[in-house]
């Protein structure tokens, strides 16, 4: 027997989890197929997770935020030096870190697959008439173009992961910064 249908992903959602990431002093950018949807990339469809740009030095805030929750459940299978994931509710949210350097912005994937992103790095999207900061059109065409160069399958490898430097005895407490250069 199956249990019950979990409730559709709504725009209501994506607003909730960016204003919550903006809370804990963490901003980010709406990405992928949502993005692609607020900048009329592609016509409304069913989504099935969230992605996120975090335009940020570390992880060090997010990190905070999931220790500090007992709401957002961190997943540990898509823990990477470029990117979080967490549960909000039944819904998948999945933040790529992009740092900002001397020459632009980039996003160092697995450790040492440097990806660069186009300027400018976001622009305003309508979600539901309400407007909200996107990943440009560009850097969303960019990132398709490139995508098997950021060597995706590594996902699958352990010795990808970074393991959780937190504990639920370190709710609250600041995590220092991932050492990613770009």
């Amino acid at each position: 027997m199956m249990g019950p249908k979990p409730e559709p992903l709504t725009e209501a959602t994506v607003t909730n989890v960016l204003n919550r990431l903006a809370a804990a002093d963490a901003p980010a950018l709406l990405f992928g197929g949502w993005a692609e949807e607020a900048l009329g990339l592609s016509p409304p469809r069913a989504h099935g997770d969230i992605d996120l740009l975090l335009p940020a030095e570390s992880f060090r805030r997010v990190d905070a935020m999931l220790a500090a929750t007992g709401d957002l459940q961190e997943v540990a299978g898509k823990r990477f030096r470029h990117k979080r994931a967490f549960l909000f509710g039944e819904t998948l949210v999945e933040v790529i870190l992009v740092h900002r350097d001397g020459s632009g912005f980039c996003t160092l994937f697995w450790g040492d697959r440097r990806f660069r992103w186009s300027a400018p790095l976001s622009q305003t999207g309508l979600l539901a008439g309400r407007p909200l900061l996107c990943v440009s059109a560009e850097n969303l065409r960019h990132f398709r173009a490139a995508y098997r160069s950021i060597e995706p399958w590594r996902w699958r490898d352990p010795a990808s992961l970074v393991p959780t430097s937190y504990s639920r005895q370190d709710r609250g407490r600041e995590q220092p910064p991932d050492d990613v250069v770009c």
